[in-house]
């Protein structure tokens, strides 16, 4: 059991990624038709939040039974802020616009 990968929070980061992931394109490319911009980045910071303290608990529980950490947890955190910034800066730049 030494050495196993710890995988059981992966399919919330997936269900998670695939919000976030709905959240951009809205704010990208859905934004001029339904104004609630605010609303969208509200929920993806939600999102990240969720991601980081699921990351957190998941290195709790993997130092505890002695297992290995997930890598693709920790990269799609790391994606998760990543939109989460890029929301942000288009949701900017189409208001300068207008």
């Amino acid at each position: 059991m030494l050495g196993d990968t710890f995988t059981l929070f992966r399919p919330v980061y997936y269900l998670i990624t695939l919000l976030l992931v709905c959240n951009f394109v809205y704010v990208v490319f859905l934004n001029n038709k339904i104004k609630a911009s605010n609303y969208i980045l509200f929920n993806s910071l939600f999102f990240v939040i969720i991601a980081a303290v699921l990351l957190f608990q998941e290195g709790i529980i993997v130092d505890e039974a002695n297992l290995a950490g997930d890598p693709v947890t920790f990269v799609l955190t790391i994606l998760f802020g990543i939109l989460f910034i890029a929301s942000f800066m288009f949701m900017n730049i189409k208001k300068r616009k207008a």
